[in-house]
């Protein structure tokens, strides 16, 4: 028995302190959000904890982009607290982020008095006012109202075991009022069942038929013409695995945007990345044809296609994942293993002994002969304005060792995807699932909570920072070692390029310039403005991070450069051609 529970016997505790002290328990120690009167006694029974950490954000999505980039980083379940009536609207683009990327989030959201519901209310988020559970619902795994304060703990617990579930991870809701979060309710002793991050869930196959069914791909993917392994975002536990297969079987592959990293791409057999802003190789090789496919860890969305043929028509896809409805929706898969990755995985090293394709290190080797990026010399670039591709070099360059990049949602993006070299899958991230701006900014802070013994920089655009830029604030107040290196063009670039490919006509779609390095000081925080090549050095590092806080790179770049055949519109454009056209 804990001392809080023999401290129990002599004095009772608040329904809130409750559900705290259940979720502790659990392993849900830090907790991000915005405060408001009627999530406040929650509020004050994360302050009182002494084993949590409370991160004040400065708006409720940006606290699940935050919560998001923690879970990625270290692993453990957070927890996101949000008032009543704005605060739980506000929550919604990040809940639907999170249930899109399947990361394990508890969202306490506070409510007005219940003893008032069905009267009139201002904040109402029960039954007679704006039904949040309802709205929710779809995308989460739990919501429950706690209507008995003596139930709060076990309704904590019901929420977090819903959320970490293995193989179906995802946000999950609890709804408490003010005045329930405040009653006096009894301990309750719930063992933890502490639920690791990768856990595998029973998928039904044995043994013997999933060594069948790998024994086949195997055979498949050594004799091919041209063969490729297409390795996702959630295969990024499981890097050993996945190189120890491609090692074995000598198969180029391509990761996709959120898998980039999980094998490095100075790997001999890499051909970089798919989809989005794809590397020169990775359209060189599937314009050969690609006529076997084993795609790992990726539901083949338009982001991880682009405008690439990944599998020729009539060609051979095996497709791993446990949900089967990504089978065949954008690639015809032919055989399809709704089996936990590391399972398929193991089966597949298992068959691959002795077996290889004869010709993989050559066929890479063939593609290599010309260069992976669309402008070969682009770290030496010298053109003024600075080119875009420019700034990512000498930001790979000039950032500390052992930096991770994040980047946010926009033309920018492309250019962190097309030009930046990564080893190792926690150097790079972005948030793909939904694809909101602002969802970097909030993950770098995430992630610099996590470890901030090494540093972040987050490649962003002017029009995110409008929107989500305040959470400079959090850093700042953290004192969260990021660099937010914003790319500004006065405009949403990435829309304005889409637009005039999509209608043959331009639209200005700008914004008023902003001069982000003052904007910076304003805040308290160490910036710089960028307008030539060679500007961004390690000097500079030291000088704007000497402090161990956040710093802003205002960068006025060539909105004009652009990565050919890179973008979304591209990507769906692709994707609305019928299959017996491609």
């Amino acid at each position: 028995m804990t001392d809080v529970e023999s401290s129990d016997r002599h004095q009772s505790r608040r329904a809130a302190d409750r559900i705290v002290d259940q979720l502790v328990a659990l392993g849900v120690t830090t907790f991000f959000g915005v405060p408001g009167g009627p999530v406040i006694p929650i509020f004050d029974a994360v302050l009182g904890h002494p084993e949590t950490r409370l991160i004040e954000s400065r708006h409720e999505t940006a606290a699940l982009f935050s919560a998001m980039g923690y879970w990625s980083e270290a692993g453990r379940v957070p927890g996101v607290l949000v008032t009543a009536g704005p605060g739980g609207m506000n929550a919604v683009t990040g809940l639907a982020a999170a249930f899109c990327e399947g990361v394990p989030v508890v969202v306490i959201c506070g409510d007005v008095a219940w003893s008032a519901t069905g009267g009139r209310m201002l904040q109402d988020m029960g039954p007679g006012g704006l039904s949040y559970e309802q709205t929710v619902e779809h995308f989460t795994r739990r919501t429950v109202r706690i209507v008995n304060s003596g139930s709060a703990a076990a309704h904590a617990h019901e929420v977090v075991i819903a959320a970490t579930r293995p193989g179906n991870e995802g946000p999950a809701l609890l709804m408490v009022s003010n005045d329930t979060a405040m009653t006096p309710a009894q301990a309750i002793r719930i063992p933890p069942q502490p639920r690791d991050r990768g856990v595998r869930r029973d998928s039904g196959w044995n043994g013997d038929a999933l060594d069948g069914v790998a024994a086949d791909v195997v055979r498949r993917l050594a004799g091919a013409r041209h063969p490729l392994i297409i390795v996702g975002g959630a295969a990024r536990d499981l890097r050993a695995e996945v190189e120890a297969l491609v090692d074995g079987l000598n198969v180029p592959f391509v990761c996709t945007p959120r898998g980039k990293g999980v094998l490095s791409e100075r790997h001999p057999l890499s051909l970089r990345h798919s989809g989005l802003a794809a590397s020169w190789w990775a359209r060189h090789y599937t314009a050969l044809g690609v006529d076997a496919a084993l795609a790992l860890g990726t539901d083949l969305d338009d982001c991880s296609i682009g405008s690439l043929a990944l599998v020729e028509p009539g060609g051979y896809l095996a497709h791993v994942d446990l949900d089967p409805s990504v089978f065949s929706r954008n690639i015809p898969t032919t055989t399809g293993i709704a089996a936990p990755l590391a399972d398929f995985l193991v089966s597949a090293n298992r068959q691959a002994r002795g077996i290889r394709h004869p010709d993989g290190l050559r066929l890479k080797a063939k593609i290599a002969e010309q260069s992976s990026f669309q402008e070969p010399g682009f770290a030496t670039d010298e053109r003024f304005p600075v080119a875009p591709h420019r700034i990512i070099a000498d930001l790979q360059e000039s950032a500390p060792q052992g930096t991770r990049f994040v980047t946010d949602i926009g033309e920018h993006m492309l250019f962190a995807l097309h030009y930046l070299t990564v080893d190792d899958p926690s150097s790079f991230a972005i948030h793909l699932g939904l694809g909101s701006m602002g969802s970097g900014i909030g993950s770098a802070v995430g992630r610099a909570l996590a470890d901030p013994a090494r540093p972040v920089v987050c490649i962003c655009g002017d029009g995110g920072m409008q929107m989500l830029g305040a959470e400079v604030l959090t850093a700042a107040k953290y004192c969260l070692p990021i660099v937010f290196a914003v790319f500004n063009d006065g405009r949403y670039n990435m829309v304005y390029h889409g637009y005039r490919q999509m209608f043959d006509r331009t639209e200005p779609w700008s914004t008023p310039w902003i001069d982000f390095a003052a904007w910076a000081g304003a805040l308290g925080v160490p910036g710089r403005r960028i307008t030539r090549p060679g500007e961004i050095t390690p000097e500079l590092f030291a000088e704007l991070t000497a402090q161990g806080g956040p710093s802003v790179l205002d960068i006025r770049h060539d909105p004009e450069i652009r990565i050919l055949g890179a973008g979304r519109v591209e990507a769906l454009q692709q994707m609305s051609v019928p299959r017996s056209a491609r």
